[in-house]
């Protein structure tokens, strides 16, 4: 599954588009957020709220899965290194 979710690709045609119109995408990325982010993913495919509340959510979603996905490359790379991983939380 690819979902675009740099700031460069969907973020300004979502704010110039409506979320409306890129229904499949938010419905997407929701699905890829519900895990650690069921919030997040709730919101983005709330058709009956507001149009804000979509737009604030795909940035919490967004947000969400840029750092799951840097976590895990983190991981990958200490594991092919050899070296221990750790996460500070802060």
């Amino acid at each position: 599954m690819s979902i675009q979710i740099t700031a460069a690709d969907l973020g300004p045609t979502l704010a110039e588009e409506g979320t409306a119109a890129h229904r499949e995408e938010m419905e997407r990325l929701a699905d890829a957020v519900r895990g650690f982010a069921p919030g997040a993913a709730a919101a983005l495919v709330d058709w009956a709220g507001t149009e804000i509340s979509r737009l604030r959510a795909w940035a919490v979603a967004r947000s969400a899965l840029m750092e799951r996905i840097a976590d895990a490359q983190a991981q990958a790379q200490a594991a092919a290194t050899g070296r221990g991983a750790f996460r500070l939380i802060a």
